[in-house]
């Protein structure tokens, strides 16, 4: 994920503190312009090593995934917790996240803590983060008018990995029921609640995976290069597919729906609460008749009952 760059001046002012309180802090220079140093908090020197590792191996592949001539110069810093860091630094920051870039800044952020809170992979981590920052350097200047949907779905898209477990499988009964927000609702911001926040990051990534498989990679670089402040990203997708938006997102509906085998999946793992559902009105007929029957039988009883008790008074 990344943060907005409305938090910038307060971030990088919390960065520069936490940097320069305490001992000297390590700097290793991985791979390229990437220096990779401790961050906030008592950071092991193995941690940072580990993220270090991951960075030298990940960036050259990226790099020439995204077509970057040149990379500029940036830092990963390796956080100890969440607690350890300021304030300022982790109040956009998502409860499940592990990590974050500051766009316009030159800024990578790992949370070490969080990495094994959350046990999940450090190079999907690193990879996710490291797309933010070289897709942003991709586009410079214009990095604040492209759409954050497609920041997102591109990075997980790179990483091989999604955040939160997001899935098509998540959309399925959105999609049926057409209550998906619009693509325009997740242009600057994501939702906050968990269940909305993983929806939007599942929306992201189908949708711009969606995009690869059927333009190819270097079409959806080329509309982020051609989106400025007049072109916005929409139209420039439309220039480079020659379909309008709204057929390029009917089309994507229709594969989520019927292509993409999720809706199988949902039903399959569901098909006991949906055969319950489907066999409830029976069981409440079967139910229905049973009490009738029992009524029924009861009232014999108290007849024979009142009768045999008049024969007795007779």
């Amino acid at each position: 994920m990344f943060l907005p760059r409305i938090f910038l001046p307060n971030v990088i002012l919390a960065v520069l503190l936490a940097a320069c309180g305490g001992e000297e802090r390590p700097l290793l220079v991985p791979a390229e312009t990437a220096q990779v140093v401790a961050g906030a908090g008592d950071v092991d020197a193995g941690a940072v090593a580990r993220v270090a590792d991951v960075v030298a191996r990940e960036l050259p592949l990226l790099r020439r995934q995204l077509g970057l001539a040149r990379v500029e110069r940036f830092f990963v810093h390796v956080h100890e917790s969440r607690s350890a860091m300021p304030e300022s630094l982790v109040a956009g920051l998502h409860e499940d996240a592990a990590g974050f870039a500051m766009l316009g800044s030159h800024q990578v952020h790992i949370v070490w803590g969080e990495v094994q809170r959350l046990a999940v992979r450090l190079s999907g981590v690193v990879r996710h983060e490291l797309v933010h920052e070289l897709l942003d350097q991709l586009v410079a200047p214009q990095g604040r008018y492209l759409p954050r949907w497609f920041h997102e779905g591109l990075a997980q898209l790179l990483a091989g990995d999604t955040y939160l477990s997001a899935s098509e499988d998540d959309l399925v009964w959105r999609l049926a029921a057409g209550n998906l927000p619009p693509f325009g609702s997740l242009e600057r911001r994501f939702p906050e609640t968990r269940f909305e926040l993983r929806s939007a990051y599942a929306q992201s990534y189908s949708y711009v995976a969606w995009l690869e498989r059927n333009y190819g990679l270097p079409l959806l670089l080329r509309t982020a290069r051609n989106t400025d402040e007049r072109t916005s990203f929409g139209r420039s997708l439309v220039a480079q597919t020659g379909r309008s938006s709204l057929q390029l997102q009917d089309a994507w509906r229709d594969y989520v729906l019927y292509g993409s085998g999720a809706s199988w999946r949902v039903l399959r793992e569901n098909w006991f609460g949906l055969s319950m559902i489907l066999v409830l009105p029976v069981l409440v007929l079967a139910l229905i008749r049973r009490l009738r029957r029992e009524e029924r039988a009861r009232r014999v009883l108290e007849q024979r009952a009142r009768q045999a008790q008049e024969v007795d008074e007779a």
